[in-house]
């Protein structure tokens, strides 16, 4: 039995996420001169920077303002696939219900018992050994791009509530990758919801740093749409979690160190960071 190093998830997800937002950016319109309308040195206005933007980590956008056509041209991707299988029983994997022009797929470790078909929409797979299988999927849709992972277990157990990692509190002024652990010991949800939503907060990095999402209404409403799409029905659990972040990002926002889209991506690799050291405290203790 295997189980793939965190190492190689992080490596391997961000290069396919960096991947599918040049697909993205190849429909950003520079403005006149040169210099692109949502590039990351964009000027962020005072309402933009109303910390009350930061309520959509844990309010779901369509409840919010947002014009539904805004919410019709954004890539999204629905994976249907189970999350256990045995040893040669064949998983299937169907993605039809995403909003996508096209898709791109990558199984991590890779096996020649993998195929994709139906335009990218559907995939099959059967595992010859047991170990961890994660399928990492991207899609784009009108210049907008999503990604999303999903591990398939193959003859390994679920980690039982006993085993979830315990994390002592961090000092206070300590970084925010020393207080995510912690706070997701309070939440205790499993290892792979936390690498989800890792991945989740770095794929909005990339879209940030490449001036797809600038402002800090628009990284907050993607945030919460990628991570819907990352824990679907699991996200409402998260909410605690979520909560303490959003109130450590409107403390940082009244203090004028969060407010550039440059800050932002920063700070959301850092809670991606956090997050990747809370999942690997896994791996440690079993």
């Amino acid at each position: 039995m295997f189980k793939f190093s965190a190492a190689l998830r992080y490596t391997v997800f961000t290069a396919i996420t960096a991947a599918a937002i040049g697909l993205a950016y190849c429909y950003i319109t520079p403005k006149a001169g040169g210099q692109f309308a949502n590039s990351p040195s964009a000027q962020v206005t005072d309402q933009d920077a109303d910390q009350d933007v930061y309520r959509h980590l844990t309010t779901p956008t369509d409840d919010d303002d947002t014009p539904v056509e805004t919410e019709k041209n954004i890539a999204k991707i629905v994976i249907k696939a189970s999350s256990e299988a045995e040893m040669g029983q064949l998983v299937r994997l169907d993605v039809t219900a995403s909003k996508a022009e096209s898709f791109k797929w990558l199984l991590v470790p890779n096996s020649a018992d993998f195929e994709v078909y139906d335009n990218g929409k559907r995939a099959v797979f059967s595992a010859r050994e047991a170990g961890e299988y994660m399928f990492i999927v991207a899609c784009a849709y009108k210049g907008t791009v999503a990604v999303t992972t999903h591990v398939v277990r193959v003859g390994n157990p679920v980690p039982k509530p006993g085993d979830y990692p315990i994390v002592e509190r961090p000092n206070t002024g300590a970084a925010i990758s020393e207080w995510v652990p912690y706070w997701c010991s309070l939440t205790v949800r499993p290892e792979e919801e936390t690498r989800k939503l890792s991945e989740s907060f770095e794929g909005i990095a990339a879209t940030i740093s490449a001036g797809v999402n600038t402002t800090p209404g628009d990284i907050s409403k993607a945030t919460s749409d990628a991570n819907r799409q990352a824990l679907g029905d699991s996200l409402e659990a998260w909410k605690p979690f979520l909560l303490s972040l959003q109130n450590e990002f409107k403390n940082r926002a009244t203090a004028g160190t969060l407010v550039s889209a440059e800050q932002h991506a920063e700070m959301w690799r850092e809670v991606a960071k956090g997050l990747r050291a809370y999942a690997d405290l896994f791996e440690t203790s079993n």
